[in-house]
């Protein structure tokens, strides 16, 4: 029986990606209308001092609120994951009426080899609106398309917590939600990168 110190090939091995959407940078529109509006947010309306003006700008909002939720549904289709260090860019970020210009938030993987090979099972490549196409050949492609797919889901009714204004109160409401462009057009306005990572390393 071998003594000593044993490196245990299964341990966990985190990597981290860092998720940067330009939200008009490339060729998506965002701002179609209602029900493709709303943009990706992650917040609803109970983390704003200055609630939506009217209750079409709380149904936006919680448009936005349903795209960020099936951003994290994508990403953790294939293996578990951590949102992290989540910055957002808009006009005020006090102001449930601002759409947010731009979404940063970092994806911490413990088994990120899942990601690659689940979204290949079934796509090898995504093809953006400029650039010509790319080959899913690294988990940073492959997240990459999780999150412009979650974006771009499509004609969908869900129960959402929306702000009801003439009320002044939350209400569970029927939300029906279209993409807000096509994904080819976002995949233009989603940039992923690795930021760090361990490798496991055995001279056993």
């Amino acid at each position: 029986m071998p003594s000593g110190f044993q490196q245990d090939v299964n341990q966990l091995s985190p990597d981290f990606y860092r998720v940067v959407i330009t939200m008009g940078a490339g060729t998506a529109a965002w701002n179609a209308a209602s029900p493709a509006n709303g943009a990706l947010n992650p917040y609803n309306w109970d983390s704003f001092a200055t609630k939506p003006s009217s209750d079409a700008n709380g149904e936006r909002l919680s448009r936005g609120n349903m795209r960020w939720q099936a951003v994290i549904e994508e990403l953790t289709k294939h293996a578990d994951a951590q949102i992290i260090d989540v910055e957002v860019t808009s006009a005020g970020n006090t102001d449930a009426n601002n759409v947010p210009s731009a979404i940063a938030f970092t994806v911490k993987f413990d088994r990120d080899e899942f990601v690659l090979t689940g979204v290949t099972a079934s796509t090898t490549s995504f093809a953006p609106t400029t650039g010509g196409a790319v080959t899913i050949d690294t988990v940073a492609k492959a997240v990459r398309f999780l999150v412009a797919t979650g974006i771009t889901r499509n004609a969908y009714t869900r129960k959402w917590w929306t702000w009801n204004f003439t009320n002044q109160s939350g209400e569970l409401d029927s939300i029906t939600i279209n993409q807000p462009d096509t994904l080819a057009d976002v995949l233009d306005d989603v940039a992923v990168q690795i930021l760090d990572g361990t490798e496991l390393v055995s001279t056993v």
